[in-house]
């Protein structure tokens, strides 16, 4: 039979196939399973037969027989019958509607098919063998073979999937650069909740458009077995918003993916805008530093004013971050965890993904701890910033605040206030080294909320001229914008927050520090100063 009559045919015949095998076993996943085994059948016979009669009388014989055989094997475990080198031969006919037709088909097959969507799942987003994969199901290779050859051809010829359909079946997403921007809760962040592949590709499949969770299952190309628990999750901690109480809700995604996969690059907007910095606000901060006798009543072991300098760039930058907290807070997100705030990811894929090369600017910051309900001795406030010219390791997670209480009962009590294990990962970590405290320490005069008391006072100390503010707001604008044409309307207002005061963003830290270094501004750091750089401790006076 030729095959565009076979793919008729088939297609035709693919509900009353259904409906034969729910007939037969009275439940939705083994009718599928079934169903999947006779348009196989039916499909391998209709290209080897000719002349067929009596197409429904031909099309039972073999459902009944498929049918025999799926039974006995039930009773003694999965065997299948081996389909090693079947495949769907390419359409002769390659007008847009023949090719149509067989998307469909292959769609509609896929969808029937809960073991090829199993299948597709082991192989793609767990990265098992076809032997494995075989092992596993208990099924031949050349049945896994079958399942996988169109994939594989589709990888192959390195076709790029649809952004409005977002099928990534045959080609998973990956997300890369995941965190987030705000406050996390007990359970983490981004890269905490999105530990599986699967998960990403869930919140990836429902982000451009609203979508169901049969239309998500399809999407991604898995049973909806094993999506639901997913995205119940993902729900649960609202990456993705449930948009209506019916029976058959959709879903969407709620956080910033940035497709790196456009390509888009802003790197120049924010060298750009580091030079600005370095040119027309750095000079008369350090200026202001410097001339004064107390520093910002800013120190360190040593008095080393360069140490002391890379923090002022910190607390310079951070100073142009000129929008009020409560817009923040309106576009964050509250976690069942105690989590507030707005979770990101690049997206990527095995396509155009490489080896990761470590991005010379990536920034952690700005991480805050303190604590304000103690004695006055006992308060604190710190803020940190991770780059490339830090030596530390493990991010916010290892940015403990009990190391902070303990470094600060340290410079008010000495050693014997600390407990053998708090001194020791003090030591460990750098933030005392010979007893002598690393990170800077900046001592104020406060009565009551010593977070306040530390940055008006900073604000005071550290004046922003209207030209840099302007240049902050030409930039935002510009940002905004450009992103606006990489993300789905929904997402706009919160990329609006988001991305609005660029200027006092921590990236722009290692951006300014390697202009800095390059002009002699600034000399490198020892390897002990790397530890705590970028550090300020700030306690009552």
């Amino acid at each position: 039979m030729e095959k565009q009559l076979a793919d008729k045919y088939i297609y035709q015949y693919m509900d009353r196939i259904f409906g034969f095998a729910l007939d037969k076993l009275h439940t939705i996943d083994g009718a599928r399973e079934l169903a999947s085994d006779i348009v196989y059948e039916v499909y391998r016979s209709f290209l080897k037969a000719d002349g067929i009669v009596n197409v429904d009388g031909y099309v039972y014989r073999i459902a009944r027989n498929v049918y025999a055989h799926y039974i006995d094997s039930l009773s003694r475990g999965r065997n299948f019958v081996s389909i090693d080198g079947m495949v769907i031969a390419a359409p002769e006919d390659t007008s847009a509607e023949e090719t149509e037709t067989e998307e469909m088909l292959r769609r509609e097959i896929g969808y029937l098919s809960q073991r090829q969507r199993t299948v597709i799942y082991m192989h793609y987003y767990e990265k098992r063998s076809v032997t494995e994969i075989a092992d596993k199901l208990k099924i031949s290779q050349g049945t896994v073979k079958w399942h996988l050859s169109d994939a594989r051809s589709r990888l192959k010829e390195g076709i790029t999937m649809n952004l409005g359909e977002q099928n990534t079946q045959l080609n998973p997403i990956i997300f890369t650069n995941m965190g987030h921007s705000g406050s996390p809760g007990a359970n983490g962040d981004t890269n905490d909740m999105f530990d599986t592949r699967l998960k990403q590709n869930i919140a990836w499949a429902c982000y451009r458009e609203p979508k169901t969770l049969k239309e998500i299952a399809r999407a991604v190309g898995v049973p909806q077995v094993y999506v639901s628990d997913d995205l119940k999750k993902l729900v649960e901690y609202a990456y993705i918003d449930r948009l209506d109480n019916t029976n058959d809700p959709k879903y969407r995604t709620n956080m910033l993916l940035y497709d790196g996969r456009d390509k888009a690059d802003f790197s120049q907007i924010y060298s750009d805008a580091a030079q600005f910095i370095c040119d027309k606000y750095l000079p008369k901060v350090f200026e202001a530093f410097e001339n004064d006798k107390d520093h910002w009543g800013l120190s360190c072991d040593g008095g080393d004013l360069n140490f002391l300098k890379y923090s002022v760039v910190m607390l310079a930058v951070r100073r142009l971050i000129l929008f009020a907290d409560e817009m923040f807070e309106k576009y964050t997100v509250k976690r069942p965890d105690g989590g507030d705030f707005i979770a990101h990811a690049n997206v990527e894929d095995d396509i155009s993904i490489t080896v990761e090369q470590p991005n010379p600017y990536w920034c952690c910051g700005y991480m805050t701890r303190g604590i304000n309900d103690a004695p006055a001795e006992e308060i604190f406030e710190s803020i940190s910033v991770d780059c490339r010219y830090t030596d530390r390791k493990g991010g916010w997670q290892d940015n403990l605040q009990e190391d902070w209480q303990q470094l600060t009962k340290f410079i008010r009590y000495g050693k014997d206030a600390l407990s053998q294990e708090g001194y020791k990962r003090l030591c460990d970590k750098g933030y005392l080294y010979e007893d002598r405290v690393q990170p800077a320490v900046m001592r104020i005069k406060c009565s009551e909320d010593i977070v306040s008391a530390f940055f008006s006072g900073l604000n005071d100390k550290i004046a922003v001229p209207n030209e840099v503010t302007e240049f902050s707001r030409k930039m935002d604008e510009r940002v905004i914008n450009e992103n606006k044409k990489h993300f789905p309307q929904h997402m706009h207002e919160t990329l609006e927050c988001y991305y609005s005061n660029c200027l006092g963003s921590g990236i722009m830290i290692p951006k300014v520090i390697e202009i800095l270094l390059d002009r002699g501004e600034l000399r490198p750091l020892s390897e002990i100063q790397k530890k705590t750089t970028l550090s300020v401790l700030c306690i009552n006076e």
